[in-house]
């Protein structure tokens, strides 16, 4: 439709009958509007999505893979492994010790690198939510 076209079609249809108050449309012109209408809005939602996707690609940086081995590398040569740093009192206290430096080792090895055990304090052995947190925690998830 050109734009005479349309002028013509307000005029001699919709004017009319926005001011008699009685639309009594077609269902060749009902159709038209509602073709029109989905179509604006999916082309509205596609041209969003490419939007969000092409704003996506540009904000979204890709590392280089030989940087990060090449610093790995370097890592490696100026790290040197470490005794643990804590004197425990206790034997028992030394054998813990021991397996936790171990356990850190073989991470070490496993990843590639060398770990330092800096320090290592015991844990406080309080909960982290209150009895009454955890009853209402356990009723609420328990099955039907």
């Amino acid at each position: 439709m050109d734009l005479m076209t349309m002028a013509n079609f307000i005029k001699q249809t919709l004017i009319p009958m926005a001011i008699k108050g009685n639309a009594k449309l077609s269902g060749t012109e009902v159709t038209g509007v509602v073709i029109t209408g989905l179509s604006v809005v999916f082309l509205g939602l596609i041209i969003l999505i490419l939007f969000v996707w092409v704003f996506g690609k540009i904000f979204t940086r890709k590392t280089d893979n030989t940087n990060i081995e090449k610093k790995n590398e370097s890592l490696k040569s100026v790290v040197a492994p470490a005794a643990p740093v804590v004197k425990p009192a206790d034997s028992n206290e030394d054998e813990i010790v021991a397996v936790i430096a171990a356990a850190v080792a073989a991470m070490g090895q496993a990843d590639g690198k060398v770990y330092k055990v800096k320090s290592i304090k015991a844990a406080k052995n309080s909960p982290a939510r209150s009895a009454w947190a955890l009853a209402g925690i356990q009723s609420e998830t328990m099955p039907f």
